[in-house]
C-alpha cells in the first residue's frame, strides 16, 4: 500500500460521499480551506463504508496501536494519602 500522491485532492466544500476524508492541506495556509485526500475509501461487504482510503486507514489504526502499547508501558502512579503536599493549613 503507498501513500496517495495527492493527484486527487479536493477541497472540503468540494468533498463528495466515498472519497477519502484525511486532510493533507490546507489552500494558500488557511485552515478553513482544508485540501482532503480525495482517494475512493475502503469498502467492505457488510460493514459501514468508511471515511478513509485503504493507505490513511491503517495509517490511523497503526497510529493508535502505538498508543495504546505505550499508555499501557506507562507504569501506573499511586496517590499517597497524607502526603505533605496534599494536607491543609
Amino acid at each position: 500500500m503507498k501513500k496517495p500522491d495527492g493527484a486527487k485532492k479536493v477541497l472540503l466544500i468540494d468533498h463528495t460521499e466515498g472519497q477519502c476524508r484525511a486532510i493533507v492541506g490546507f489552500k494558500d495556509g488557511d485552515a478553513r480551506a482544508a485540501y482532503m485526500c480525495g482517494e475512493p475509501v475502503i469498502r467492505r461487504p457488510g460493514k459501514k463504508q468508511s471515511s478513509w482510503c485503504e493507505y490513511h486507514h491503517w495509517q490511523m489504526h497503526a497510529n493508535n496501536a502505538e498508543q495504546n502499547s505505550a499508555v499501557e508501558q506507562v507504569p501506573k502512579l499511586s496517590i499517597l494519602k497524607g502526603h505533605p503536599s496534599r494536607q491543609g493549613p
